[in-house]
């Protein structure tokens, strides 16, 4: 994969999928007003400290980033299996796991300081 300033651009494309998730989760707890749903406030706080983490590039950042990862994962999964939403939280769930065993093998291939 081709590195651009030391970090590959499928690091990049998991950075863009978390500001969006970021985003979609800021407007699900303001403008959706779904905030009774804790699920969405803890996403929210945990898709941008994971933002942080992977700008970072540091292997604290990358854990981060890889258990948010997981909670959006399950969280997607959930809502295909209880509430039958198969389009987004589907399609959602595939990005999430294949971001999952990219940052899995950055993890272990020592990517991060």
């Amino acid at each position: 994969m081709e590195k651009t300033f030391g970090r590959s651009l499928a690091l990049y494309a998991i950075l863009v999928w978390m500001i969006i998730n970021a985003i979609f989760m800021l407007l699900e707890v303001t403008a959706f007003n779904d905030a009774v749903d804790p699920n969405n406030s803890i996403l929210l706080i945990l898709w941008i400290a994971s933002i942080a983490g992977l700008v970072l590039m540091r292997k604290a950042g990358a854990a981060i980033a890889t258990f948010t990862l997981i909670y959006a994962f399950a969280f997607n999964a959930f809502n295909v299996l209880y509430y039958s939403i198969y389009l987004l939280n589907g399609t959602s769930a595939i990005i999430n796991a294949v971001a999952i065993v990219y940052m899995f093998i950055s993890i272990f291939s020592n990517r991060y300081k």
